[in-house]
């Protein structure tokens, strides 16, 4: 009993120390894995960031720099003198102008003559009838004048033709400025964004050196950094699309990535005051009914289908003038040569001299121009219901495209006024509180990725207001100004 007594105690230390080395070994395997790890991580993040030039460059877009500014006035007096569609046009109304000189012109008298020479004209016991004339053609029933109204009718047609296709095109020069304008200040946002991503990724760093957060933290704010590459090849993309697209519609020549630096956007950075391509969101528009009367005067397509009325009417009045056939008067100089020498019981003559008038003309007892009056007749008919069908198109355009400008403004006023301002706030808050630690990185991001979708939403928005207001003008035919 004394002896198991004795024992005891040392049994007791025995078993602690077993304990003790147990534990000691458990430390030194964590401490060893802990550097290991570390020790990883650094050489991991050591090429990463050795990589990190080579992938960028490797997978980003760039665009050249500007070679010149450009402002919308400028493209429209580009395009007017360059414009393909327009160049085109301007040769129609030459076409017109040499009809009108057609149709002022005198019809050219015809020249004949009927001489004869050898024998079948000196041995001819009576005498060979030789002569010379002139014919005219006389228009009958006013057709040159009717010509020359039809003429002058498709002149000024040709010309409101013009004036339409060349309003057409600055509403297309607007819509491709305006998504160029959008163009840059979507590139603008992404690279905000990106800094926004970059100071997040500094703060991670910031806080691993400090043994805040693990490295993890890190990976995460880079990888958020790099996803906005993808974002700007796209807005370089679509910056070089615009201008591509703004070259063809001033008559440049397309043969180079060739970038135009733009003079507005001030919409895109929430002022509500009027810039050159649309005018301030808050300001009212006038009523319906005075958009579509207006719209019924000054349409340059309307103008145009108006006076297609008018010179079909001309053609009209000219078929049924078709109808009278026209003169065709002769007057001429004849004489009679007799041969040299006559048969017995004829005498010599000298050759006998004589002027005569003839007059020709085409009898219409069979077919008098019935098709033709049909046909230019219903060809009135038909210009006349384009009109009707183009009146109710303009008021139905009218319509839409005001209930788009509201619908636009609407949303301008509100994202400007409450989802920008408190998305933004968010974000802030968030970026905040994972810089004192109060809130981990996911919360960060996830606030800067909604700031981020809600400004493009913005974008597109205001592009939306934008479209809406070109619509709008188009709609009336003129370029609206308050």
């Amino acid at each position: 009993m004394t002896s198991n007594n004795k024992l005891l105690p040392i049994i007791t230390n025995l078993r602690n120390f077993k304990t003790r080395l147990y534990l000691y070994k458990i430390t030194l395997a964590c401490l060893a894995i802990f550097i290991i790890n570390l020790i990883f991580n650094c050489t991991k993040a050591d090429e990463i960031k050795s990589n990190d030039k080579f992938l960028l460059d490797a997978a980003t877009v760039t665009s050249p720099k500007p070679d010149y500014t450009l402002s919308l006035k400028d493209a429209f007096s580009i395009g007017n003198d360059n414009n393909y569609d327009i160049v085109v046009a301007k040769k129609n109304l030459n076409i017109a102008y040499a009809q009108v000189i057609v149709a002022k012109a005198i019809p050219n008298p015809q020249f004949q003559a009927q001489l004869g020479f050898g024998p079948a004209f000196s041995y001819l016991f009576t005498g060979q009838t030789q002569q010379i004339l002139f014919t005219e053609q006389i228009l009958t029933a006013g057709k040159r004048t009717k010509k020359i109204n039809l003429a002058l009718a498709n002149l000024e047609l040709a010309k409101l033709n013009l004036n339409s296709l060349t309003f057409k095109v600055h509403n297309q020069i607007r819509r491709a400025y305006a998504e160029l304008v959008a163009a840059n200040a979507y590139e603008d946002l992404i690279d905000s964004q990106r800094n926004i991503a970059q100071k997040l990724l500094d703060v991670a760093q910031k806080r691993y050196k400090a043994g805040k957060s693990a490295y993890s933290e890190v990976l995460q704010a880079q990888l958020n950094v790099l996803q906005f590459e993808t974002s700007q090849n796209q807005a370089q993309t679509r910056l070089q699309q615009a201008s591509c697209n703004l070259a063809l519609l001033i008559g440049k020549k397309i043969d180079k990535i060739e970038l135009f630096e733009i003079t507005e956007n001030g919409i895109f950075q929430l002022s509500a005051q009027k810039t050159e391509i649309v005018p301030s969101p808050d300001k009212e528009l006038p009523d319906i009914k005075d958009l579509i009367l207006k719209a019924y005067s000054v349409r340059p397509d309307l103008l145009s289908a108006t006076q297609e009325v008018f010179a079909n009417h001309r053609a009209f009045t000219l078929a049924q003038a078709q109808r009278i056939p026209d003169l065709f008067l002769a007057a001429g100089y004849a004489f009679t040569a007799f041969a040299a020498n006559q048969p017995a019981g004829l005498s010599p003559a000298p050759a006998q001299p004589g002027v005569f008038i003839a007059l020709n003309a085409n009898t219409p007892v069979f077919y008098q121009n019935q098709g033709e009056i049909a046909q230019a007749k219903d060809i009135v008919r038909q210009s006349q219901l384009k009109i009707d069908l183009l009146k109710s198109q303009i008021a139905r355009d009218v319509v839409n495209s005001t209930t788009s400008v509201n619908v636009a403004r609407a949303n301008i006023y509100n994202y400007s006024q409450n989802l920008l301002p408190l998305s933004a706030h968010v974000a802030k808050l968030a970026r905040r509180g994972y810089e004192v630690g109060i809130s981990d990185l996911s919360s960060a991001i996830v606030a800067q990725q909604q700031y981020q979708q809600t400004l493009s939403n913005y974008f597109d928005v205001v592009v939306n207001y934008q479209n809406a207001w070109a619509d709008l003008e188009q709609a009336v035919g003129l370029p609206l100004k308050f």
